[in-house]
């Protein structure tokens, strides 16, 4: 779960796993990831980031925003290519006009907190409609990235079958956290097991 306040530092609460920090550091290039309790403080400019490597790690990620009552919904919105939105559509529209990585998969759900109002959406990988093919180690020697620019030209994991089942379609990239370089499209039930690529 993430949660991007009004103001101040995005807030990230993570299943707890040995090497957190390593791969906030890394994966997201987090310089000094702080952790206090149960949650990491990460600065607002790794949220697009976070969002797409937790979903390429978990499979989705449950984001949580505070919108200001007095915000409208706008073009930027319906254009934006990253994930923070603090307008009066409550995320529900946020991105739909882009190409991006990841796609909202559950319904907005919203607390009233009087001048404010938070949501919460369920992002998964995006989908395709194409039918799934077998990977051909299309990105042998790509290095991983949770930028666009970094994906740019990289075919969506869900147009492939699981490269370590063959028996569903893959919806995350599987990367190398030593090397950093793409393994292959994995389903969320591959993606939880060590698999060697």
């Amino acid at each position: 779960m993430v949660w991007l306040p009004l103001d101040g530092q995005v807030v990230a609460k993570l299943p707890a796993r040995k090497g957190n920090r390593r791969w906030l550091h890394e994966t997201l290039r987090v310089r000094s990831p702080e952790f206090e309790g149960d949650r990491w403080l990460l600065p607002r400019s790794c949220l697009t980031r976070l969002v797409t490597a937790a979903i390429d790690r978990y499979g989705f990620v449950v984001l949580c925003r505070d919108m200001s009552r007095l915000s409208r919904c706008t073009r930027a919105c319906l254009e934006a290519t990253g994930a923070e939105c603090q307008c009066s559509c409550l995320g529900v529209h946020h991105g739909q006009d882009s190409d991006g990585w990841f796609e909202r998969v559950g319904d907005a759900m919203v607390a009233d907190l009087g001048e404010y109002k938070r949501t919460a959406v369920g992002y998964g990988p995006r989908g395709s409609a194409a039918d799934a093919v077998v990977y051909d180690c299309e990105l042998e020697g790509e290095r991983y990235s949770v930028d666009r620019a970094g994906r740019r030209g990289w075919s969506a994991a869900a147009r492939f079958m699981c490269a370590g089942c063959l028996s569903a379609r893959a919806s995350v990239w599987d990367h190398c956290h030593t090397h950093g370089f793409v393994r292959a499209p994995l389903c969320n039930r591959c993606n939880t097991r060590h698999w060697g690529g």
